[in-house]
């Protein structure tokens, strides 16, 4: 060899990229593919498919939107007729006659809830009366008249159980008045 073919011999050894031995592994397995423990793959299989990942689902599930209609209409009143006069902290029983004019049925998460603000003492959220959907059911509330004198309404409304108020609202309208003094008899001295 002439002395330039070893310098190019001994270039071209040094520009070569190394090679390190391979260590024996197994090599990955895709799907559609058969290992060597499994057996030869075929050609069919011979290009390597993605393996799909597992789906995420939610563990929350909406509940579909309901197929009801809630409905409340009011009949009648059934106790404490409107201006009924009350002493001051007298107790009151007021009660409706309600037709539950929706396609829902009252269940126990249905609420009668005071609406607005009142000076009558009593429940601002209570259980509604259960009822299926077209029949009538009565709502009560126990209630204590003002401790002062004057005209008070106290006002309320169905609650579903979305927390949405439906139907009408019923109400008390009452008047507190103080009580009429007794006479005190007086003695008069014997004549």
């Amino acid at each position: 060899m002439s002395p330039i073919g070893a310098i190019l011999t001994v270039l071209v050894a040094g520009c070569a990229a190394r090679v390190t031995p391979a260590t024996p592994t197994q090599p990955p397995v895709f799907a559609g593919e058969s290992s060597a423990v499994d057996g030869p793959a075929t050609a069919s299989s011979s290009v390597p498919q993605p393996i799909p990942l597992p789906t995420v689902t939610s563990l929350f599930r909406p509940t579909p939107a309901s197929s009801c209609i809630n409905g409340a209409s009011f009949i009648e009143d059934l106790t404490v007729p409107d201006g009924t006069v009350f002493l001051p902290r007298e107790a009151i029983d007021k009660r409706w006659s309600i037709r539950n004019s929706g396609t829902c049925d009252w269940g126990p998460d249905y609420r009668l809830v005071q609406v607005g603000s009142s000076d009558i003492q009593g429940p601002v959220d209570l259980a509604l009366f259960p009822a299926q959907a077209g029949s009538t059911a009565v709502w009560q509330v126990a209630l204590v008249a003002p401790a002062f004198p004057g005209e008070y309404l106290g006002r309320w409304q169905a609650r579903a159980p979305d927390g949405a108020l439906f139907g009408d609202e019923v109400f008390v309208l009452i008047f507190v008045e103080e009580p009429e003094p007794t006479a005190t008899p007086t003695v008069s001295p014997p004549p």
